[in-house]
């Protein structure tokens, strides 16, 4: 890895939590979330977010096929290549290494469902507003979850059912919201059953290749902690060992470019394969 413009945490020990290390000035793509307790005490939380969820996946894979290099090339004296030749097809990604390896790349979400869906709707509500024009159908879409973002004579002009579908000038002023205001939420989710039930669903689809298939269980909790993961992944050892999945990682990101650098996350393996957990194994033993 670039030092600090791209740094990742791996295998995290029960004390540790899931934060970035360096300062969050200039960086990009991260949301702090704030939750203040019922006898007044005050937790920030920082998480990944992308206001788009397919560039979401390309840069959690890009990060994994980082990481997975490091780990299975890391002896070679030239950098490894890894190509992305297929997508959606029918695994989030396939990927193809230099030296003829191909394996698939699938990802799915583990978070607290309510929490999930108001940062699904403040997203879409930015990228919306980055726009100088919308739709009377999309004005009203805002107004509906954040009411008064958008000047009250624009909204109050939408009445009639063609109105809908008109277009509206916001101008040139920035409407962004910087701060969204979100109702009280209890954002504690079974991690046990979050995690087997997002394995299971994967395992579910009917499609072929599921023995090369690594699967990287994107977390965007806000209450889990590495101990809790481990707590969990204990009393999962049996299903786990029984899951078609050679691999599967926990990732957890903190903020990234666009690109994929300049960037910090966590990966924790929860399920490897021989070969691999002999080559991480002695990478940590170094």
């Amino acid at each position: 890895m670039v030092g600090s413009a791209f740094s990742s945490q791996l295998l995290q020990g029960r004390e540790s939590t899931y934060a970035p290390k360096l300062d969050l000035e200039g960086k990009q793509n991260f949301t702090r979330h704030t939750f203040i307790d019922e006898d007044g005490g005050i937790r920030e939380v920082v998480r990944m977010n992308v206001l788009d969820d397919r560039h979401r996946e390309e840069i959690v894979a890009f990060h994994f096929s980082r990481q997975y290099a490091e780990i299975h090339y890391r002896e070679q004296i030239e950098p490894p290549q890894f190509y992305v030749v297929g997508r959606d097809c029918p695994w989030d990604f396939e990927y193809v290494m230099h030296d003829g390896t191909t394996f698939y790349l699938e990802i799915c979400r583990i978070a607290e469902k309510k929490l999930l869906q108001l940062m699904r709707a403040e997203n879409d509500c930015v990228i919306l507003l980055h726009r100088k024009e919308l739709w009377g159908y999309e004005v009203l879409k805002i107004e509906k979850h954040f009411p008064g973002t958008i000047p009250a004579e624009i909204v109050e002009s939408i009445k009639a059912k063609s109105d809908k579908q008109r277009l509206f000038s916001l101008g040139d002023e920035d409407r962004v919201p910087q701060l969204f205001l979100r109702p009280p939420l209890n954002p504690h989710i079974d991690l046990e059953l979050e995690i087997r039930t997002a394995i299971q669903k994967k395992a579910a689809k009917r499609h072929r290749g599921k023995e090369r298939t690594i699967l990287v269980l994107d977390n965007l909790t806000t209450h889990s902690e590495p101990d809790d993961i481990f707590s969990a992944v204990e009393n999962l050892q049996g299903f786990l060992k029984d899951c078609p999945f050679p691999s599967i990682w926990i990732y957890t990101g903190y903020y990234s470019d666009d690109q994929g650098f300049d960037c910090e996350y966590s990966l924790t393996p929860i399920k490897l394969g021989d070969k691999e957990r002999k080559l991480f194994s002695s990478r940590l033993a170094e």
